[in-house]
C-alpha cells in the first residue's frame, strides 16, 4: 500500500475525478429523454451513485492506518457498487465512464498486482454490460469504445502517481539535506568548542609548567636572600641577582607560551637543557644520561622538559628533600624514559586526586602516546616516571 502522504495526495486527485465524472455521468440522465427499464432503476442508480461518491471521497480517511484486508474490503464494495450501477442504470454507453475514477483510485492506493486486478475486473464488467444482451458484436464494440478511456485513465494515473512520488521523495531529500547541514553545523560548533578547550588547557599547562616553575624558584631565592641579608649581604645580593635572572627567564617563557605555545626552537638539545634546568634551585639533582642520546622531535623534547620542570618544582615546593636524582634514559630503541626521584617526605595527596600540574603533565604526555607514573618510594621520598615513544 502507499504511504499516508501518498494516499492523502492521491485522494485529492481521486476526489476531483470522482466529483467530475459522476456529475457528468448523471447529467446524461437529463439529456436522455428515453430510459431503458422502469423508474425505480433511476432511483437505485442515483442512490448507488451517492454511496459510491461518498466512499471514494472518504477513501483516505477510511483506509488510513489500516491493513491490507481493509483495502480488499473497500475495493470489493466499490466494485460491487459500480457494477450494480452500470447494470441497473437506465442510461448506457456514456454512463460506463463512471468506473474510471475507481480505476484511478486503485492505481493510487494499491500496489501493481491489486491495481491490475481491479482495473481488469472493471473493464470486464463494463464490456459485459454490452456483451450479455448483444453477444460478441456488443462485446467487441464495447471493447473498442472503452479501451482507450481505460488506457488513458490508467496511464495518466500512473504518471501522476510517479510525479507525486518524485515530489515527495525530493521533499524528503531536501529535509534530509537540511537536517544533515544542521548536524554538520552543530558538529562544527562542537569541534570549535573542543579545539578552544584543548587550546585553553594547553595554555594552562604552559603557564603552570613554565611560569609556575620559575616563580617557585624565584620565591625560593628571595626567601634565601632575606635570610642571608643580615649576616651575609654579599651572598644575599648574589641570590637576588640570580632571582632577577630567573624572573627574566620566566618572562621569556611567558612570551613563548602565549605567542607560539610550541617548543622553543632555540632551546639546546634536551640533555643540555636539563643540565641548565637543574641548577635553577635547591636541591640541585644529580643528573645522569643512560644510553646514547639521539635526536628527538620538538614535541617530545618540550614535553619531557616540562615534565622535569614540573617534577623539580614540586620537589622544591613540597618535598623538603636534601637530594634528588634525574635520569634520562635512551636505551630503549623506540621509547625514551625520564625518571626524577627525591629523598623527601613523599606525597600526602592521594594519587587519584593529583594537583593541576600533574593533571596537565599527564594530558601533555598522553597526547604523545606516552604514560606517566607517580608514587612514593619505599625508602622514602617521591618518584616521577615519564615514558614516551621516540
Amino acid at each position: 500500500m502507499q504511504t499516508p502522504k501518498h494516499r492523502q495526495t492521491g485522494s485529492y486527485y481521486s476526489s476531483f475525478s470522482v466529483g467530475s465524472v459522476v456529475l457528468v455521468c448523471f447529467l446524461s440522465f437529463f439529456q436522455n429523454q428515453t430510459y431503458r427499464g422502469s423508474e425505480w432503476s433511476v432511483l437505485v442508480t442515483f442512490g448507488l451513485g451517492c454511496v459510491f461518491t461518498a466512499l471514494s471521497i472518504l477513501a483516505s480517511s477510511i483506509l488510513e492506518n489500516r491493513g491490507p484486508k481493509s483495502y480488499f474490503a473497500f475495493f470489493a464494495v466499490q466494485c460491487a457498487i459500480v457494477t450494480a450501477m452500470i447494470f441497473v442504470s437506465p442510461v448506457r454507453g456514456f454512463f460506463g465512464i463512471i468506473v474510471f475514477p475507481l480505476c484511478a483510485q486503485a492505481v493510487f492506493l494499491l500496489r501493481a498486482p491489486g491495481a491490475t486486478l481491479v482495473n481488469a475486473y472493471l473493464f470486464a464488467a463494463t464490456v459485459a454490460v454490452w456483451a450479455i444482451p448483444y453477444g460478441l458484436s456488443g462485446a467487441w464494440e464495447a471493447t473498442m469504445s472503452y479501451s482507450t478511456g481505460f488506457v488513458f485513465t490508467i496511464v495518466f494515473s500512473i504518471i501522476t502517481r510517479q510525479a507525486l512520488n518524485a515530489r515527495t521523495h525530493a521533499e524528503k531529500l531536501r529535509l534530509e539535506v537540511e537536517n544533515a547541514n544542521r548536524q554538520l553545523q552543530e558538529y562544527a560548533e562542537q569541534a570549535s568548542d573542543l579545539a578552544t578547550t584543548r587550546e585553553r588547557n594547553r595554555l594552562a599547562r604552559e603557564i603552570h609548567d613554565g611560569v609556575g616553575h620559575y616563580l617557585t624558584v624565584v620565591k625560593t631565592q628571595l626567601d634565601a636572600a632575606a635570610a642571608l641579608l643580615p649576616a651575609q649581604p654579599d651572598k644575599a645580593r648574589e641570590t637576588v641577582v640570580k632571582a632577577a635572572h630567573l624572573a627574566s627567564e620566566a618572562l621569556d617563557d611567558v612570551r613563548r607560551s602565549v605567542g607560539a605555545l610550541r617548543a622553543d626552537a632555540n632551546r639546546p638539545p634536551l640533555p643540555e637543557a636539563l643540565k641548565e634546568l637543574i641548577t635553577q634551585g635547591s636541591p640541585i639533582p644529580t643528573f645522569a644520561v643512560e644510553g646514547a642520546p639521539r635526536p628527538l622531535s620538538s614535541a617530545v623534547e618540550h614535553a619531557l622538559f616540562r615534565a622535569a620542570q614540573e617534577g623539580l618544582t614540586n620537589i622544591r615546593k613540597h618535598a623538603r628533600a636534601t637530594s634528588a636524582l634525574l635520569v634520562l634514559d635512551f636505551r630503549a630503541p623506540q621509547r625514551i624514559r625520564l625518571e626524577l626521584s627525591d629523598n623527601g617526605v613523599g606525597a600526602s595527596r592521594p594519587s587519584s586526586n593529583p594537583g593541576f600540574g600533574l593533571v596537565g603533565l599527564r594530558e601533555r604526555i598522553e597526547l604523545l602516546g606516552g604514560q606517566i607514573e607517580t608514587a612514593n618510594r619505599l625508602n622514602g621520598g617521591f618518584a616521577l616516571t615519564v615514558e614516551v615513544p621516540a
